[in-house]
């Protein structure tokens, strides 16, 4: 087992794409010994991508790093006999299974707790369980769509989902997050428990500011692009900067509560002066400000189309106004800063050779994750079933035979 927090604890994991995946991984950051189990030949679906069939997809590396890979076909007798093995010996279960495929396959809650009365058996779901859409398939945008995310994002007259996956990856991390609770709870009371969350639940925890201007005015918020959602106010928008690529802007805000002096400060950085409150009454507070945001606006971005988005976003924030670059992909890949601190890290991994992948985002003053490359598929067989299980190699040989592994 590896060091960390977690060392000690194993985690038989069936998961698979994004959510379940990321709960685990971060479990196996903090030091768990994660144990993936998957379809034989064929891996889990998100191994491997169409255009190339054979090899481990970038998106499988990078939510699988720091695990083991074990393959079995639950659906054999002996594969299930396997994993019902294994969970005896494991003080985790995790899946994000299509509803009812794990019960279908003979590892619902009730038979894993018969074989292992102490497990932890968590289920991460698009829907509740105990809800009218249990049934219902779910990936990220049906989660954000329908856990109020959408609702709010985009322009008045057209709903945007967001482009990154904030259902997958943030429900992934809340179980990760309720497992550890979980296990705290055993060590102080013995007792095991069934962990469920659900995408379109946790979208709507996540969401939860949304339900102050609900309250208090009595409607759902409005859709208001790169606005200020809770008030009209401005400036609060996203500006162009050179050299006016697809992702060269900078969001830039001066806070909206009385006593303020972020605008004049913006005004002297921008060259303005002859806009602060006391001076135009056309900027004299935040609601004029958006009562006259064109010429708010044009005054920011005439400035802004001077500087790159780095620049725009140092010299605001340095002058005390909050400012935000657009920082896509390459311009974090190529930051020495996130490796530095670890944000970023680079793993040798044997197919794509060297690969730059983000790392954990929360840094723990008495531990250091060691990242490791996803594994290969079936690539711990020998280690778990010989080693963990005590079978021989000709059991083995025989598993493999009848197609259980």
């Amino acid at each position: 087992m590896g060091h960390g927090p977690l060392s000690g604890y194993r985690i038989l994991d069936m998961t698979q794409f994004e959510a379940g995946t990321v709960c685990t991984e971060i479990l196996a950051w903090l030091g768990a010994e994660v144990i993936k189990v998957e379809r034989p030949v064929t891996g889990e679906q998100g191994r491997y991508s169409q255009a190339e069939p054979g090899i481990d997809s970038y998106g499988f590396l990078v939510v699988n790093m720091n695990k083991k890979s074990v393959t079995c076909n639950a659906k054999t007798p002996e594969g299930l006999q396997l994993m019902k093995d294994l969970l005896k010996k494991c003080d985790v279960f995790v899946e994000n299974m299509g509803p009812g495929a794990v019960d279908r396959l003979g590892l619902s809650y009730e038979a894993c707790k018969a074989e292992n009365p102490d497990i932890i058996y968590a289920s991460l779901k698009g829907f509740a369980k105990d809800g009218p859409y249990a049934d219902y398939p779910a990936f990220d945008p049906i989660a954000t769509h329908t856990g109020v995310m959408v609702s709010v994002t985009g322009l008045p007259d057209q709903p945007i989902k967001s482009g990154i996956s904030v259902a997958d990856s943030g429900t992934g991390t809340m179980l990760a997050l309720s497992i550890i609770a979980a296990l705290l709870q055993k060590e102080r009371e013995g007792i095991g428990q069934r962990v469920d969350i659900a995408m379109q639940d946790f979208m709507i925890g996540l969401s939860r500011a949304q339900w102050e201007p609900y309250l208090a005015n009595g409607h759902p918020n409005r859709r208001v692009g790169n606005g200020m959602p809770l008030e009209d106010v401005a400036p609060s928008n996203t500006y162009l900067c050179k050299p006016f690529g697809p992702n060269d802007y900078v969001h830039i805000y001066a806070s909206r509560h009385p006593g303020s002096k972020q605008w004049d400060i913006l005004c002297d950085v921008i060259g303005r002066p002859d806009l602060k409150q006391d001076v135009c009454p056309e900027m004299s507070t935040p609601r004029k400000r958006f009562e006259n945001v064109e010429m708010c606006d044009s005054a920011i971005a005439a400035w802004c189309a001077q500087h790159t988005k780095h620049e725009a976003m140092d010299i605001m924030c340095k002058a005390g106004v909050p400012a935000g670059a657009i920082l896509d992909c390459d311009d974090i890949t190529n930051d020495p800063q996130y490796y530095e601190r670890g944000m970023m890290v680079e793993v040798d991994h044997p197919e794509h050779g060297k690969v730059k992948l983000p790392g954990f985002a929360p840094k723990l003053s008495a531990n250091e994750i060691e990242y490791l490359p996803s594994p290969a598929l079936g690539g711990a067989n020998e280690e778990v079933y010989c080693g963990l299980l005590g079978k021989t190699a000709e059991e083995l040989a025989e598993l493999k035979a009848k197609k259980a592994i």
